[in-house]
């Protein structure tokens, strides 16, 4: 930060010299998300490297580390960046919600690393590396999580959902399991997108499990 100048200084102050730093910055973040994308896709997990990325992206060892100190949470940044980000939803109801839910999911899980591949890749180190599957959880499970959690915590206080049995209640990672589970197989595991069609069916199969689990006390 700079130092203040006297109000008798001749040097006249500016305010705006921060943004070119920050426009600096965003330029940083993007040159290395997308070295690490090329990288990723010409070599993959296993042989990708910060100093590869580094090279790639050119920039200095100690802004890429400042930004993602480990392998694992640069690569999951990367991929995070070619997915739209979960953003609260609010419509008013608990079907609405749903169905907005469902389709922000779907939306995000039609935008795939380029490359089957590399797909294939990941998922291969997803099973293998806890690490990086905690990195891909910070940043694509548990923001959603937030979101579906007040979606549930509204619905309640509306009275359209209930708390659920003692020893049996509705845990937002079980809501969770039946509003995304569905999609996440239809694309991940048979290959096929989660059309309309099949997004209406998830609605009314997720409000039917969320009411059966927790009906309004």
């Amino acid at each position: 930060m700079a130092a203040p100048v006297s109000p008798t200084s001749s040097v006249p102050t500016e305010p705006a010299r921060g943004r070119p730093g920050r426009q600096r910055s965003e330029a940083a973040d993007q040159a290395i998300l997308a070295a690490t994308l090329d990288v990723l896709g010409e070599d993959g997990f296993g042989g990708l490297t910060m100093a590869a990325v580094i090279a790639r992206s050119g920039v200095s060892s100690a802004t890429l580390y400042r930004r993602w100190p480990t392998k694992q949470d640069l690569v999951a940044a990367a991929l995070a960046s070619l997915h739209p980000a979960a953003t609260e939803i609010d419509t008013g109801s608990l079907e609405g919600d749903i169905v907005a839910f469902v389709r922000d999911v779907a939306a995000s899980m039609a935008v795939r690393p380029a490359g089957e591949a590399l797909r294939q890749d990941v998922a291969v180190e997803l099973s293998r590396n806890p690490d990086f599957r905690a990195a891909i959880n910070e940043k694509f499970v548990v923001p959603r999580l937030v979101v579906l959690g007040h979606v549930l915590d509204r619905a309640r206080e509306r009275g359209e959902l209930g708390r659920g049995e003692p020893g049996r209640r509705l845990t937002t990672e079980a809501a969770m399991s039946f509003v995304v589970g569905p999609l996440h197989h239809r694309v991940y595991v048979l290959g096929r997108p989660a059309s309309a069609q099949f997004q209406r069916g998830v609605v009314v199969a997720s409000l039917a499990s969320l009411r059966a689990l927790a009906p309004p006390d």
